[in-house]
């Protein structure tokens, strides 16, 4: 079995790892079919610039694919031979994991049997994550469902609404996706997107946005209200700058929330502003994965839109420098593997 490994600070390779792991009582063994770049998440685990560090390596990698289940688990009855589930993982001997979904196998858990039996719970957090993919929607496009339900859901824990005012700051795959779904999905009645690439303005329009600010102009909270008709109901950050988070404020309405969304490297010491207008990074993927589905297969959203790279999992080097160089949205990495 192949995976993609972290060798070393900023190194990576798809090498042998050894044989696919026996699923446990309440896991079933995929085939991963697709896996994706996390633009920045997997770029500062790949450096150990976050949660991961030198001691680490090596190590598996990867929180974005989905993988055909091939074999079940003795108490695993809530999942069938070949449906497609999101999110498997990987935890091999040798190796820490960081997920390990960027392999040619993963597991996936049977939450709802690990409940119904009072069993305890691994870690929630992940395992909510294993949701089925319904036929209709192809392998790729389900990888990118992953965003759009973090998104979703992140979206509804800062409250934006039909009718409301949006400022979405940060326009990588997570900010386009927050005016995408913004627009597609809730109805925000105008949406504003700041950044530091004006270059990027026609891509954030084609994506839902009204307008687009140069947050490194000193008046960019000023011109932000003024374009959004007033000031913003929810602000979307995913810039994890303090500083454009600080300017912010003066753009958000009174009783309007704003979330900080983005994966800080150990190098951000300045902190976050707080206060009660402010929310925490929430997500809940079971919340907004319904949802996500059927907007999918109804074509209210376009998931492959996103994806402006398909490679073979050799060029994983070669994604990284796409995304570093900000020229894909998102890279995906498409397998053939068989048992």
């Amino acid at each position: 079995m192949k995976a993609i490994v972290v060798e070393r600070p900023g190194e990576v390779a798809w090498r042998e790892v050894g044989e696919p792991p026996e699923p446990g009582p309440y896991q079933a063994l995929t085939r991963v079919r697709s896996f994706m770049l996390c633009n920045s998440t997997d770029r500062h685990l790949r450096d150990c610039a976050w949660t991961a560090t030198p001691d680490n390596c090596p190590f598996l990698l990867g929180h974005e694919s989905v993988g055909e289940v091939m074999s079940l688990g003795p108490n695993c009855r809530h999942l069938t031979e070949g449906d497609l589930v999101l999110r498997p993982t990987l935890s091999l001997p040798g190796y820490d994991s960081f997920w390990g979904g960027f392999a040619e196998y993963g597991l996936v858990t049977d939450l709802r049997a690990h409940r119904e039996d009072g069993s305890p719970e691994i870690d929630g957090r992940v395992l909510v994550g294993h949701q089925v993919v319904p036929e209709g929607i192809a392998p790729t496009d389900a990888v990118v469902l992953i965003t759009l339900k973090e998104v979703l859901s992140y979206l509804d824990n800062i409250k934006a609404r039909q009718g409301g005012r949006l400022l979405v700051l940060g326009h990588g795959p997570v900010g386009l996706s927050a005016a995408y779904l913004g627009r597609r999905l809730i109805g925000c009645v105008r949406i504003v997107v700041g950044g530091r690439r004006p270059e990027a303005e026609a891509q954030v329009l084609d994506f839902g946005a009204d307008a687009y600010v140069d947050t490194r102009d000193e008046s960019w909270p000023e011109e932000a209200v003024r374009v959004l008709g007033g000031p913003a109901d929810s602000t979307y950050d995913t810039t994890g700058n303090a500083g454009v988070v600080r300017a912010a404020l003066a753009a958000l309405a009174p009783d309007g929330s704003l979330g900080t969304y983005a994966a800080r490297p150990r190098s951000a010491t300045e902190p976050l502003p707080d206060g009660d207008r402010i929310v925490g990074a929430a997500t809940d993927e079971g919340l907004s994965h319904e949802g996500i589905v059927a907007a999918a297969l109804d074509g209210t959203v376009e998931p492959r839109r996103f994806v402006t790279h398909v490679l073979e999992p050799e060029a994983i080097a070669e994604g990284f420098k796409l995304t570093e160089e900000r020229a894909a949205i998102k890279v995906a990495f498409e397998l053939n593997s068989q048992v």
